[in-house]
C-alpha cells in the first residue's frame, strides 16, 4: 500500500501528483440595503447544489460556494468563497470557467451585494507557477470575455484583473512608442479642465487618438462622442485648454475602437515619473523607477537590448559609472548597482548566472508596460 502525500494546509491524500486544488474568490460591490437574508442563504444552497462536486480534501470550502458579509462603512459587501479539486490537467480550464460561472450567476440572480469588484485565487507557489496560471486565464476569457492578469499578494494569493497595455517596456525605455512624455501634460490638461466644471462637459465621452508612425514622434488627436456635436464644449476647451476637439459618432468610435485611448489611460502609459507596472507572462509587477537604470547598462550604444550577454559585477560598475541614466549622486555607488540588481531579480528581468555573471530575461522582448485595474475599476475609468 503506498503512503499518503501531504497536501500542505489540507491534511493528507492519496490521489496522485497531477491533483490542484484552487482556492477562489468573488468579492462584490458593497450596498446599504444589502442583508445576508433567509432568501439569500436559500439561493446560495441552491447555487451549491448546482455547482458543487463530491470531492475529499478540497481545501477550506469543500468544493461549495460559500458566502460571506464584511461591512465597509456604512455599506456591507459580499463575497463568495470557493475551493475547487482538479485530479486532471486537463479539466482545470473547465472547472474553473464553473467556478467562475457560479460568480457571475450570483451577482445575475442577485444574490450578491453588486457587481464583482475583485477575484482572487490562492494556490502552491502561484507567483511561479505559470502552467497553473494559464487555465485561469483561458477559463476567464471563456465566461468574461477578456483577458485577465494577476497581481501577487502575500500568502501565494493573487488578485484576477485586467491590464491596459500601453505598450512594451522597451518602447517606453526608449521612448520611441505612440504612448510619448510630450503629450503628458497636454492629456493632463485637458483632464483637469473636464473636472472643473464637470456639469458643462457631462453627456459626452472624451478620449485621445494615438497617431503612430514607427521611427517618427507620434501624434495627438483629442475627441469627444455623443448624441450630437457640441460647439460650445469645442469652443470652451480651445480657449481653456488650448486643445481642439474633433467629434465622431458612437458608430466610428465601435467600428475600430482599438484606435483611441481614454484620458487616463494616456495620461498614465506617458508618465516618466512614479512606480511603473509591467506584465510578463500574465503576471504584473511593479517597479520603482530608480531601478531602471540598471536595465541601461544591458543597452549598446543604440539602445538595443544585449540578451546574448552576460556581464560580470565588476563590468556593470564599470557601465554603470559612465552611464548617461544612472544618476549622478549614485554613479559610483556600489550599494546603488547591488540594490537595482537585487529588486529587479525579484521581478524576474535580471537573471544571475554562475560565477556572479547577470544578463537580461530572455523574455526580456515580451514585457509590457501596463496599468492594473480590478475588475469593477476597469470599464469605469471610461467614464
Amino acid at each position: 500500500m503506498k503512503k499518503p502525500h501531504r497536501m500542505a494546509g489540507r491534511g493528507f491524500s492519496l490521489l496522485p501528483k497531477t491533483v490542484q486544488v484552487y482556492d477562489l474568490a468573488a468579492h462584490y460591490e458593497p450596498r446599504s440595503d444589502f442583508a445576508l437574508s433567509a432568501r439569500l442563504r436559500h439561493d446560495i444552497k441552491d447555487l451549491s447544489k448546482k455547482y458543487s462536486r463530491p470531492a475529499w480534501m478540497t481545501g477550506a470550502y469543500s468544493g461549495a460556494p460559500t458566502i460571506h458579509t464584511d461591512m465597509k462603512g456604512i455599506a456591507i459587501g459580499s463575497r463568495i468563497e470557493m475551493s475547487s479539486l482538479i485530479t486532471k490537467p486537463a479539466q482545470r480550464q473547465s472547472r474553473i470557467a464553473e467556478v467562475f460561472r457560479c460568480f457571475a450567476e450570483a451577482e445575475q440572480r442577485d444574490i450578491s451585494s453588486g457587481p464583482i469588484s475583485r477575484m482572487t485565487v490562492r494556490f502552491d507557489h502561484a507567483d511561479r507557477r505559470v502552467d497553473l496560471r494559464v487555465p485561469i486565464q483561458d477559463a476567464f476569457e471563456e465566461v468574461f470575455g477578456s483577458k485577465c492578469c494577476f497581481q501577487f499578494q502575500l500568502n501565494n494569493y493573487l488578485r484576477i484583473g485586467r491590464a491596459v497595455v500601453h505598450q512594451d517596456l522597451i518602447n517606453h525605455l526608449r521612448e520611441d512608442g505612440p504612448y510619448h512624455s510630450d503629450h503628458q501634460p497636454r492629456v493632463e490638461k485637458v483632464q483637469n479642465e473636464l473636472h472643473r466644471q464637470p456639469g458643462r462637459y457631462e453627456g459626452y465621452r472624451y478620449f485621445v487618438e494615438p497617431l503612430f508612425t514607427p521611427g517618427q514622434h507620434p501624434e495627438l488627436n483629442f475627441c469627444y462622442t455623443g448624441e450630437k456635436p457640441d460647439k460650445l464644449i469645442e469652443v470652451t476647451l480651445r480657449q481653456k485648454g488650448s486643445e481642439e476637439l474633433i467629434f465622431l459618432t458612437e458608430a466610428e468610435v465601435a467600428a475600430n475602437p482599438r484606435r483611441f485611448v481614454s484620458l487616463n489611460d494616456y495620461d498614465l502609459g506617458a508618465r516618466r515619473f512614479g512606480n511603473l507596472w509591467v506584465m510578463q507572462e500574465g503576471m504584473l509587477r511593479k517597479i520603482d523607477r530608480a531601478w531602471l537604470p540598471l536595465v541601461y547598462l544591458f543597452m549598446d550604444e543604440n539602445f538595443q537590448p544585449i540578451l546574448d550577454r552576460a556581464f560580470t559585477w565588476e563590468e556593470l560598475y564599470e557601465r554603470q559609472r559612465s552611464n548617461d541614466y544612472a544618476p549622478i549622486s549614485s554613479r559610483s555607488s556600489t550599494t546603488f548597482l547591488d540594490i537595482c540588481i537585487e529588486r529587479l531579480r525579484e521581478r524576474r528581468m535580471i537573471l544571475r548566472e554562475k560565477d556572479n555573471e547577470y544578463r537580461l530575461d530572455p523574455g526580456f522582448f515580451d514585457i509590457e508596460h501596463v496599468t492594473y485595474y480590478e475588475i469593477g475599476e476597469f470599464d469605469k475609468r471610461l467614464g
